[in-house]
């Protein structure tokens, strides 16, 4: 009985449960009014609409992975550092780094959509109406850069209920917008612009946030951040970054290949039921995404203070607690999931066959919630990368085939296979490069 109390009662003690546990309550709330919004939002637009919405987003996101090479969460590691360190110098230059090739890139990507979403969308076979739909999302890169650089200021310097606030609020806020412009006869079109503006209003609460609480996380302050962004030179971190960025690119365009070759192959229907049944087994993500997150600066400072043995320790404590709560939140989601899809119309029947078909991805999920992370501590992003390759070709290659012929349901079932073996190397892999981290200590 001593057992029960003193056991929780510890790990409330450790920082990176709390905090953990901070950013995972924050996140349940986001996912109910997110959920509450999808069904407005699928059943306002019907299976051909959302069909094609999901089409529109998905050549977005495919030309955003692409052009990510040296932006996002590929600096959280070395700016944890920093602040753990109290290098304001460093953190200032990172963050304005981060800041200069997000808008420059950011920029390119709107020229990229606004001039050339319709080419690009004919390349891939896709309808000409679902291109010049994607034309207004090639906005939001640049609309969130400021967004996007205090989320990562924010988790390295490990503000976990300043970082919940803000990306939950802004979460909630987006839901409802694009689910009220939708229900007001807004339609897809409504639903298009709501999305892009929103990470515009979403920078503007992020700056303000970060205006009121850069002393006390120990950030350097606005004003240092622009005076560094005019001096710091891109090759400074690009060199780093750009692998980082790479991987992330890379897994990203596995995770969109299903929905990128239905658009190529299969109906505008097979497309909705594919995104909806993805959509809602990736409730998982609510309480993984926060413990994979803090990891970043988590084992970046214990790999400073403890090394590979402390490393190992960790990673090991982070993956037991991501697999347990895979494994029975994807059997809770199939089990539920024949009542779940009553709030939506008849039409959408056919989401339970991928439902069921994914559920083993998600019951893996996390046990690589330390895999991201770890590839960057160890400072192996190269060997990251090659991890990936067969997946893809599993991906691409058989995906062509079996989603040619089984629509939804063989898109989750190329999935499921491409995950597994990605999974597996891992398996293998990870335990050999901390015995190697550990032996040239």
């Amino acid at each position: 009985m001593d057992l029960v109390v003193t056991i929780p009662r510890k790990l409330l003690r450790r920082r990176f449960v709390k905090e953990t546990m901070t950013l995972q309550m924050g996140s349940f709330a986001t996912f109910g009014i997110q959920f509450l919004a999808s069904v407005v939002i699928a059943n306002a637009l019907g299976v051909p609409l959302y069909g094609a919405f999901g089409i529109a987003w998905n050549l977005f996101d495919l030309v955003s992975t692409v052009a990510n090479l040296a932006v996002g969460q590929a600096l959280i590691t070395r700016l944890a550092a920093a602040v753990s360190r109290g290098d304001r110098e460093e953190s200032s230059n990172l963050i304005a780094y981060s800041i200069k090739i997000g808008l420059i890139v950011g920029l390119i990507q709107a020229a990229v959509g606004l001039l050339g979403a319709g080419w690009l969308g004919a390349l891939l076979g896709y309808d000409p109406r679902v291109s010049e739909l994607a034309r207004m999302l090639f906005l939001i890169p640049a609309f969130a850069v400021a967004f996007n650089t205090v989320v990562l200021a924010l988790q390295s310097s490990r503000q976990a209920a300043r970082l919940t606030l803000l990306e939950n609020g802004v979460l909630i806020g987006t839901s409802v917008m694009n689910a009220a412009a939708v229900a007001l006869g807004g339609g897809i079109q409504g639903l298009i612009y709501t999305t892009a503006l929103a990470p515009l209003l979403a920078s503007l609460v992020a700056l303000a946030l970060y205006n009121a609480t850069f002393q006390q996380a120990g950030l350097p302050s606005p004003v240092t951040v622009v005076r560094a962004s005019l001096r710091v030179p891109i090759r400074r971190y690009f060199s780093f970054s750009v692998w980082i960025s790479a991987d992330k690119s890379f897994a990203k365009l596995i995770a969109l290949a299903p929905i990128t070759l239905l658009g190529m192959l299969s109906r505008e229907s097979e497309v909705a039921y594919f995104r909806l049944g993805y959509n809602l087994m990736n409730f998982l993500s609510v309480p993984i995404s926060p413990i994979a997150r803090n990891l970043y600066a988590a084992l970046s400072q214990v790999a400073l203070k403890q090394g590979p043995g402390g490393l190992g320790r960790a990673l090991g404590r982070a993956t037991i607690l991501g697999g347990l709560v895979s494994v029975a939140g994807s059997a809770a989601m199939a089990l539920a999931s024949p009542y779940v899809l009553r709030l939506y119309s008849a039409e959408y029947a056919p989401v339970q066959f991928v439902i069921y078909a994914l559920w083993l991805r998600f019951a893996l999920l996390g046990f690589g919630v330390g895999l991201g992370p770890i590839y960057q501590v160890l400072n192996v992003m190269k060997l990251a990368i090659v991890t990936k390759i067969v997946p893809a070709l599993i991906m691409l290659g058989v995906g062509w085939t079996v989603i040619g012929q089984h629509g939804a349901v063989g898109a989750a079932w190329t999935l499921v296979s491409a995950y597994l073996v990605g999974d597996l190397v891992n398996a293998l892999l990870v335990p050999w490069l901390l015995r190697r981290a550990a032996g040239t200590r």
